[in-house]
């Protein structure tokens, strides 16, 4: 104990420190309440303001990231239905498209069968009036070999 008395009287200490450390006490006391309080309030309010948003801003990602699945869903499953109604227009079509082909098949074959019947008949007019006249036309060949 000595030793440390020694040490102080070298500083120049005296019985005065320990009424200046309770003043030091009561000073810090007082600025504590009035500064770092306010202080405190300060970095409480810039973290709720930085690090407690962080995590809402989490959550609205997520939000998002769900509404993009969605939205992705809804484009997929709506493409799908254009898709099934453009082939099922596209096989209405194809039906409407091939009772017209067979239809107008028919009226041509008809139209062939008409033309070719027709066309037949007078060929077999004309080889009747051709062999009606076969006695006629040989007798005029026999007399035109002849002279």
């Amino acid at each position: 104990m000595d030793m440390i008395l020694t040490i102080f009287k070298s500083l120049g200490v005296d019985q005065t420190v320990f009424i200046q450390f309770v003043i030091l006490i009561i000073i810090f006391t007082l600025v504590s309440n009035l500064l770092f309080s306010k202080l405190k309030e300060v970095l409480i309010m810039r973290e709720m303001k930085t690090t407690k948003l962080e995590s809402s801003a989490h959550a609205i990602y997520k939000k998002a990231d769900e509404l993009a699945e969605q939205y992705k869903a809804k484009v997929e499953k709506t493409h799908q239905e254009s898709h099934q109604a453009n082939q099922n227009k596209k096989n209405e079509i194809n039906i409407v498209e091939k009772d017209k082909l067979k239809n107008a098949e028919q009226e041509f074959t008809k139209d062939y069968e008409a033309k070719k019947n027709k066309i037949l008949e007078e060929i077999s007019i004309q080889k009747t009036s051709l062999l009606s006249r076969v006695d006629e036309l040989s007798g005029n060949l026999v007399e035109k070999l002849t002279k």
